[in-house]
């Protein structure tokens, strides 16, 4: 699956629902520790094992179990004894996850020997799940990988590699002062509004370089190369990772290092290796989703870097593999067609058209009728014998006599000096150009590249008649055109890095865009108050829907994505503050929450205007509060309440309990419309009180509505006795709260006895209301105090949120089944309903089975 798709997701969520621990081996400390970190600030209880753990007690906790996701290297999984695994076991182990997993094969780009030997820990794991995760690997990978780890009958899943939030942009340059110069620049602007870069040098000396062009800028940026010490290398990860410093400068060493979600800019200052290198490296970029953009750098001499790099290979057909690889980055690098297409076919993903977002789909399109050089080209190198690479037959087209021409008689050739009017890098461009078009082919003996004529070619030659043939219309490719007008390859003045779309083009005002750089500079302090990263608190587009819709509430804050009930817990009060204050500086209204577009199978509610803001009761709460503006301010019905900004919507009845309590509070109330939406008629009010009467109790629904039609909902009882508990029956229901007409009902010579009329003290009566009305189907009967709040029982536990509640907080969290048996006054459906209704108020959270107090 791509980068930053959610594969850490598929060891991460089995340890939450098992209740056991998950092992994960890593390659890399670095990108441990960073996990760790993130998954700690998610309330996940995690570590890692490896050479840098200063916890002294790590060890002893993984192996009795103490976490849910426990991280290692290769080199320490197989280092453990089997005692360590015998004691995790017992304890509970739910899966071993191998990520990264390209690392065991030697076909894979970044092959790790301690990955092979994995395979041991199966006889130490007997059925434990074992699973492979990686974001590269082609079908040779992944047969090599399922084979290393003795995979029995595995499920393999290949998601799409397709990023479609990343621009993907290649650009030939001479690497001069102005180059570095005009580099500098666009890293510049990135940093001045906060945003994260990773420049990829293929050299140590290239590294230094450019840090130091950035630092002599007046940039703050950090290093990471091989030759750096440890710690060093340690510091420099961790100022980056905790936005410290906004550019970091790197060999590929820090390739699978980062797990920063924020980066917006990766750079590649060289051509790399492979192609399966090049999709990891550029990986890092954009992982949370936002645009962001990566952009290759190459020259010429990198092509010529293969020798150095098969110095790694062990023998004829790895060094074959790593040949194979490189050329492929260096076609991307010609490529003139769409560089998004060209990667997905490479990792054997079809997509049937361009992708609109890479610089050769953006560019003007220039074609031209390219059939003259073509034939040219095509047919020096046929003669030439395809016994070279690219270089000798243009310097015979360019009309050199050089010994190795004159020597094999290549002087004599009709195409001799035919081809002086471009220069030797625009014909190797065209050269490029046709084999990533097929008419030229490459291939490799040792780590010697011979370049000769394609069946396709050959049939081009044939058809061309010399010079005066079929038209052959080609793309340009970018380094052609700059060759063209400027007569060398460069970096265009003024050019810059592709620009992605900013907070302004995301339709910002400006003050919208200074609030997302205040919260920036909020989350940054949280950050660095309690010694993590930023993004473990909540990610950038948080911030970017924290400033656009400026929510005053926790329950308003609480439905944005990227919002969870542990950031509640922990941070909601301190980016409440803070927007509400900022705003009010900067003049903005708060709540400016727009619909996101959201459908449902009885009516589409998208577009619906925003809640004002009202001085409602504080006892009230938020969610009540918000329910309540909406109903009685903005008009929505029950349905749109219940969908309004949430990706789960809750029940109607739970509205209409969160209504009915607002109007207990004292809110204002259009009655004849609820009654209208509820179903409750003046005919239906009188029924009720008959029943009520003829129960002779209101401390139970359940026999009043038992006693009436089946059309009868409880919505309606409990309506209708908050009605009269605020002391407007005549009001809405006219004559049906007479008094006479329910004693005669109910044969009672006291017909206050126990019924509310509509002329006794409305508070009074609000308040006997309260005991009455419960929120759930079941009906609230006064509560009673059990023996464990020090209070002798004098009957049944009925359910209501203030019950749950009380018993919740008197427990160190509590079993389902706990609350159900504590509430015997009330069916188990009820009492679920209360529990869930809580949670999504984040009252109350769920861990381990057992629910909790926020």
């Amino acid at each position: 699956m791509a980068t930053g798709s959610g594969k850490s997701i598929c060891y991460q969520i089995p340890p939450l629902v098992t209740k056991k621990t998950a092992v994960v081996v890593s390659p890399l400390l670095s990108l441990m520790q960073d996990q760790v970190m993130s998954l700690k600030q998610k309330g996940v209880k995690s570590e890692y094992l490896g050479s840098t753990q200063t916890n002294s007690s790590a060890s002893s906790e993984a192996e009795n179990g103490m976490f849910d996701v426990l991280y290692m290297t290769p080199e320490k999984a197989i280092s453990l004894p089997s005692r360590f695994w015998n004691n995790l076991q017992a304890a509970g182990i739910c899966l071993l996850a191998v990520d990264e997993a390209h690392c065991i094969s030697e076909w894979g780009h970044d092959f790790r020997m301690e990955y092979k030997q994995l395979h041991l820990l199966r006889d130490l794991l007997v059925d434990v799940p074992f699973v492979a995760l990686t974001a590269t690997a082609t079908e040779r990978v992944q047969r090599d990988i399922s084979t290393s780890l003795v995979l029995r009958s595995p499920h393999v899943v290949v998601g799409s590699f397709d990023r479609h939030n990343l621009f993907y942009g290649v650009k030939s340059c001479n690497r001069s002062i102005s180059f570095v110069g005009e580099l500098v620049k666009d890293v510049s602007k990135r940093s001045a509004v906060g945003e994260s870069t990773i420049i990829y040098c293929t050299t140590i000396r290239e590294t230094e370089q450019v840090h130091e062009a950035l630092v002599t800028a007046g940039i703050k940026s950090g290093i990471y190369h091989g030759q750096m010490g440890s710690r060093a290398r340690e510091e420099s990860h961790r100022s980056f990772i905790r936005d410290e410093v906004l550019v970091m400068v790197a060999t590929i060493a820090f390739g699978m290092g980062i797990d920063k979600p924020d980066v917006r800019c990766v750079i590649h200052y060289g051509c790399p290796k492979s192609l399966e290198s090049y999709y990891q490296e550029s990986g890092r970029c954009g992982r949370d989703g936002l645009p962001s953009v990566c952009w290759l750098y190459y020259q010429r001499s990198d092509f010529t870097k293969a020798e150095f790099y098969c110095a790694e290979a062990k023998n004829g057909t790895q060094r074959k593999a790593i040949m194979d690889s490189f050329m492929a980055a260096q076609k991307y690098c010609l490529l003139a067609t769409c560089r998004r297409r060209f990667l997905l076919q490479y990792f054997g993903e079809e997509r049937d058209s361009d992708c609109g977002n890479c610089d050769n789909c953006t560019a003007v399109k220039n074609v031209r009728d390219l059939s003259k050089e073509t034939f040219l080209l095509l047919s020096c190198i046929k003669s030439c014998g395809g016994r070279w690479g690219l270089n000798l037959p243009i310097d015979v087209l360019r009309g050199s006599r050089a010994k190795k021409i004159v020597d094999n008689n290549y002087d004599k050739l009709q195409m001799h000096g035919r081809g002086k009017d471009y220069s030797p890098n625009w014909w190797k461009a065209l050269g490029g150009l046709l084999m990533a078009h097929e008419y030229l082919k490459e291939t490799v003996r040792d780590t010697f590249r011979f370049v000769s004529v394609s069946p396709k070619g050959l049939k081009f030659l044939s058809t061309a008649d010399k010079m005066d043939g079929t038209p052959l219309v080609l793309q340009l490719t970018a380094e052609m055109i700059d060759l063209e007008e400027h007569g060398s390859s460069q970096h265009k003045e003024g050019g810059g890095l592709n620009p992605v779309p900013t907070l302004e083009s995301e339709k910002f005002s400006e003050d919208e865009t200074k609030l997302y750089q205040m919260l920036l500079n909020v989350r940054m302090k949280l950050a660095q108050d309690i010694g993590t990263a930023p993004y473990a608190i909540c990610g950038d587009q948080t911030i970017r829907n924290f400033a656009k819709t400026r929510p005053s509430t926790g329950a308003r804050l609480a439905n944005i994505d990227g919002v969870n009930q542990h950031f509640m817990s922990r941070f909601s009060g301190i980016f409440i503050q803070n927007i509400t204050q900022l705003s009010k500086e900067l003049n903005l209204p708060l709540d400016n929450s727009p619909m996101p577009p959201l459908t449902n199978p009885v009516e589409n509610i998208t577009g619906l205007p925003k809640p004002v803001q009202n001085n409602l009761p504080g006892i009230l709460g938020d969610a009540k509060s918000t329910a309540w503006e909406l109903w009685q301010k903005q008009e929505f019905s029950f349905l749109k309440i219940a969908y309004f900004r949430r990706a789960v919507p809750i029940k109607e009845k739970t509205v209409i309990a969160y209504i009915l309590d607002a109007a207990r509070e004292g809110c204002e109330m259009d009655w004849s419309r609820f009654c209208r939406e509820v179903g409750l008629t003046p005919e239906i009010a009188s029924g009720i009180r008959l029943a009520i009467a003829k129960v002779g109790s209101r401390d139970k629904l359940k026999p009043i509505k038992e006693d009436l039609p089946e059309n009868v909902t409880y919505d309606m009882i409990k309506t209708f006795l908050t009605i009269e508990g605020t002391g407007l029956s005549d009001q809405v229901f006219g004559n049906v709260s007479d008094s006479s007409h329910a004693s005669k009902a109910s044969g009672n010579d006291n017909p206050g006895d126990g019924v509310l009329t509509g002329d006794a003290n409305p508070s009074a009566k609000r308040g006997q209301a309260d005991s009455m009305v419960g929120s759930v189907e079941e009906p609230a009967m006064k509560q009673q105090k059990t023996e464990e709040h020090g209070v002798e029982s004098s009957g049944a536990t009925v359910a209501t949120e203030q019950s749950v509640l009380e018993f919740v907080a008197s427990h160190d969290g509590v079993l389902l089944d706990d609350v159900v048996k504590h509430c015997d006054g009330s069916k188990r459906e009820s009492v679920v309903e209360i529990l869930d209704s809580l949670e999504s108020e984040f009252e109350i959270y769920k861990k381990n089975g057992k629910y909790m107090m926020m």
